[in-house]
């Protein structure tokens, strides 16, 4: 396998990625409660409080372009200048909150350029991450990144984003503006790297961009594996995206909680997701890899399902814990997975096709459940998804845990042939 650089910093340059992760969670979670509670302020329908969802996760559709940024930049200094960018565009949505100027497609709009500065960051993120920690220890870093992620932007974002909405509605995106500048005060003190190489080009001449996309396709085209945990990834996306974008009007009008318990809800069903990016290396290493990521499949579809059918709120919290400990085992297993076996150089150009694919779907399923809730009761969206992605399970488990076991084998293998196309 071949997982990072050759010679990397030690374990403080992790620290300092983590608290710039934290620090800027902490403003994500706020402005994530404040974002719907603002939208729910300017218009009840539920189609036009989902186009802030699609607003924020169609830039998603540029992830290749993302990607190759990454592989060609100094990924540092290209994580410092989208939060730079996101800071601007929150603090410009403070404003206009505090003139009363402020309207939906100005929400939308602020909405669309914070997807794509978060398009990037997670693209230039994820493939940064393996220049500064062990392949042997990505598992329990991505891990640890998204406990970061959940303790700060759900479990102390959120409510505090709630509150912070009651006192002033421009107060929570003022706090966000904050953190990401805090967050780069700690980006900059990480260690730099030479841009990953580019690959072979004419001699003064610039690699070209669309040229390395297609690599990234050929990439992920070559392996079967992770073009199937792609497809994954973009289904559970897409019945996430029907069920994130109806949070809202679940909590507030279903649960019939008030706007201020909105966040406080959220928080509590965190706690799932933070167990469950502290477990997922011990998991892994005791059920294996694949075996544990397909566990946490499972329990998000039960919980989906569990959620739709039970009117209660203790219930619901607790359905959004499970869901949320599914997808964080899920997430950092295959996430560490991908990093450790693709070639540090080429990381960006996959993971940008990779997100296409596997988080593309997100803006369509915000569609869908906002469409569907104007067509039925908000709950009824939560019992399709769940359906779905139990049936999806069925029937993608023994094919990826095969396949898994064969790559496993490969890896392991002597090198006494020719390498495969990497994955």
């Amino acid at each position: 396998m071949t997982g990072g650089a050759a010679a990397r910093p030690g374990r403080g340059a992790f620290g300092r990625l983590w608290a710039s992760t934290a620090v800027s969670a902490l403003g994500d979670g706020v402005r994530l409660t404040a974002l719907p509670l603002l939208a729910l302020s300017l218009t009840t329908d539920p189609l036009l409080i989902s186009l802030v969802t699609v607003a924020n996760w169609l830039p998603l559709l540029l992830s290749p372009l993302a990607g190759v940024w990454a592989d060609l930049a100094d990924r540092r200094a290209l994580l410092i200048g989208v939060d730079l960018l996101r800071a601007a565009a929150v603090l410009v949505l403070t404003l206009t909150v505090a003139t009363g100027v402020v309207s939906l497609p100005v929400v939308c709009a602020v909405a669309a350029v914070l997807g794509l500065g978060e398009t990037v960051h997670i693209v230039a993120s994820q493939s940064y991450l393996p220049m500064v920690v062990d392949t042997s220890r990505l598992a329990a870093a991505n891990g640890r990144l998204h406990v970061a992620q959940l303790i700060f932007r759900d479990s102390a974002g959120q409510p505090l984003g709630s509150l912070a909405f009651v006192a002033g509605a421009g107060l929570p995106f003022l706090i966000d503006g904050v953190s990401f500048l805090l967050g780069v005060a700690l980006l900059v003190t990480l260690p730099r790297f030479p841009a990953p190489s580019a690959g072979p080009v004419a001699p003064g001449a610039a690699p070209r961009w669309r040229t390395m996309i297609l690599d990234g396709v050929r990439l992920l085209r070559t392996d079967r594996l992770l073009a199937t945990l792609a497809g994954m990834l973009g289904a559970l996306n897409f019945f996430m995206g029907v069920t994130g974008t109806l949070e809202v009007l679940y909590v507030v009008r279903w649960l019939g909680l008030s706007e201020a318990a909105f966040g406080v809800f959220l928080a509590v069903g965190a706690l799932g997701g933070i167990v469950g990016g502290l477990l997922n290396a011990r998991l892994a290493a005791r059920f294996g890899t694949f075996p544990a990521a397909l566990g946490g499949m499972v329990l998000m579809g039960a919980a989906m399902l569990l959620t739709g059918l039970v009117r209660h709120a203790a219930v619901a919290a607790t359905g959004f814990a499970v869901m949320a400990l599914g997808a964080a085992v899920y997430q950092a297993l295959t996430v560490s997975f991908r990093q450790a076996t693709t070639p540090p150089d080429q990381l960006g150009r996959l993971n940008g096709v990779y997100r296409l694919i596997g988080t593309g779907t997100i803006p369509l399923g915000a569609l869908a459940g906002g469409a569907l809730a104007k067509l039925v009761e908000v709950n009824v969206p939560y019992l399709a998804a769940g359906a779905a992605v139990l049936l999806l399970f069925a029937l993608v488990a023994r094919p990826v845990v095969r396949m898994g076991a064969a790559q496993q084998q490969r890896a392991a293998a002597p090198d006494d042939a020719p390498a495969e196309a990497a994955p």
